[in-house]
């Protein structure tokens, strides 16, 4: 046996010694190949770990509430979904009082939402010659803070009493506190946003995430509810946040669907 052995080994070094071009090629072939493999690995591990940290940075039983399906479009819309109305902040209100499994509900409120995008341009944040264009402008409820996990990095976030009272306050995002306020403490600053100004109370933790997340998060502006609605009485489009109780994630899902159905008119074949 160990002849064989010793003779096999002699011819298997014959023919690398006789063929050295073919059996670079090969070995080359093996390297890339593993090379290739364990690239492909890492960047889905990147990934994986990129969504979990974004997933898991709103909350693992958060609900996201449009009257549009989530994901990305293409094409126009049907004409189904061109008469779907917007949501309102009785429909929120009514999620919150008739589905037992949801602990928290928000609702935040923009421009109409069109077929062709925002019924509104950009809207742009100033602080004396600094500004930041393209902003995540919106009003939202105190909630926002604990559905969203929306959390102030320094500040804080605006109270129930604030919203009723119309306060002028502001909570922003990370990258508008760098771009405006480079230099100083945001926070008591002012902040005009399309010719209305702003008290700046709290500057939002960067959201995590990596290359996954949503780039506005951190370009964001919220302002109480009602005081976005004083001045932009026109604005319609709302979005809802609702978190479930653990372990009732399915159950919350299932109510909500039951209430918007029931409040909207749609029958549950649709």
């Amino acid at each position: 046996m160990r002849i064989h052995i010793g003779e096999n080994a002699e011819m298997a070094i014959t023919t690398l010694r006789e063929n050295k071009m073919r059996s670079f090629l090969t070995v080359l072939g093996v390297v890339i190949g593993i090379t290739a493999l364990l690239s492909v690995v890492s960047i889905l591990m990147g990934v994986y770990g990129n969504v979990s940290e974004y997933l898991t940075d709103y909350g693992p039983e958060t609900l996201f509430i449009f009257r549009f399906d989530a994901g990305i479009h293409t094409g126009r819309l049907s004409p189904e979904e061109r008469t779907r109305k917007p949501l309102t902040l009785e429909d929120a209100e009514a999620i919150e009082e008739l589905c037992p499994a949801v602990r928290a509900v928000t609702v935040s409120l923009s421009p109409r939402y069109e077929e062709e995008g925002p019924s509104r341009g950009p809207v742009t944040a100033r602080y004396l010659s600094k500004e930041v264009s393209g902003i995540d402008y919106n009003g939202t409820l105190p909630a926002t803070e604990d559905v969203f996990n929306s959390r102030p990095r320094i500040g804080r976030f605006f109270t129930d009493a604030e919203n009723a009272h119309r306060a002028d306050v502001a909570v922003i995002g990370s990258d508008i506190a760098k771009t405006l306020y480079p230099d100083i403490a945001p926070l008591g600053k002012p902040i005009m946003i399309d010719g209305v100004t702003y008290e700046v109370i709290g500057v939002l933790e960067p959201r995590k995430g990596g290359f996954v997340k949503d780039q506005s998060a951190d370009k964001s502006v919220m302002v109480p509810y009602r005081s976005y609605h004083k001045h932009l009485p026109q604005d319609d489009e709302h979005f809802v946040g609702a978190t479930a109780y653990p372990g009732r994630m399915s159950e919350a899902e299932d109510q909500i669907r039951g209430v918007l159905r029931r409040r909207r008119n749609v029958p549950y074949n649709n």
